[in-house]
Formats: structure tokens, C-alpha cells, sequence
């Protein structure tokens, strides 16, 4: 014979929303405590007597998985619906091609000079 659930030994739905946002406090708690750690390996990276070339690379790298937890964990675009993100993703896509254009349009000549002297 099986036991009979009560209402009373059945999960609620507050409490089930309640260990939820727990898992997701403790996730946004973790992922803080991973970037602090990665700034602070990038500061020291900046002062390591290594190819200026290798730490540009690796200080890069850092920044972009940083930047990608950012707006992967703390701006939700991992429970956002797919439209959101992809919207956020073309609108990084314009800035970044933007920012592209202004740098070659008001790129300095190797001499220094303006251009024309």
C-alpha cells in the first residue's frame, strides 16, 4: 500500500521558486568571487616582465570572458528568451562595427603629421 501525499508533504510552489533564486544567488556569489580573482590576475599580469605581445593577448582574453560573464550571468541573458539575446547580440555587433569605422576614420598617419603636410 503507498502512502497518501497530504498538501501538507507536497512542495509549494513559493518554496520551490525560493530554492531557485537560492541556486541563482549562490551562482551570481561564486561568479563575483571568480572575477574579483581574475582582475586581480590581471593586474598582476600588467606588471610581469613578459612579450609586451603575450600580455596584450592574454589580458584580451581575460577581458573577454569577463565581459561575457557579465552579460551572460548578471544582465539574465541566460534566462532571457532567444529574441533578447539576439537583439542584445546585434546591437554589440553595430557598436563594435561603429567604434571599427570612427578608429580608421580618424586613424593618425605613422609620421604623425596630418595628413596633407
Amino acid at each position: 500500500m503507498e502512502p497518501q501525499l497530504t498538501s501538507r508533504d507536497a512542495p509549494s510552489p513559493e518554496s520551490a521558486h525560493l530554492d531557485e533564486e537560492g541556486k541563482k544567488f549562490y551562482t551570481f556569489f561564486n561568479l563575483s568571487i571568480a572575477l574579483i580573482v581574475l582582475t586581480a590576475i590581471e593586474i598582476v599580469v600588467i606588471y610581469l616582465p613578459f612579450d609586451p605581445t603575450l600580455i596584450m593577448v592574454s589580458l584580451l582574453i581575460m577581458s573577454g570572458f569577463k565581459f561575457l560573464a557579465v552579460i551572460w550571468w548578471f544582465m539574465h541573458l541566460r534566462w532571457d528568451r532567444l529574441l533578447c539575446t539576439a537583439l542584445f547580440i546585434a546591437g554589440m555587433a553595430i557598436a563594435a562595427g561603429t567604434v571599427t569605422a570612427l578608429l580608421f576614420l580618424f586613424e593618425a598617419s605613422p609620421t604623425g603629421l596630418p595628413p596633407g603636410s
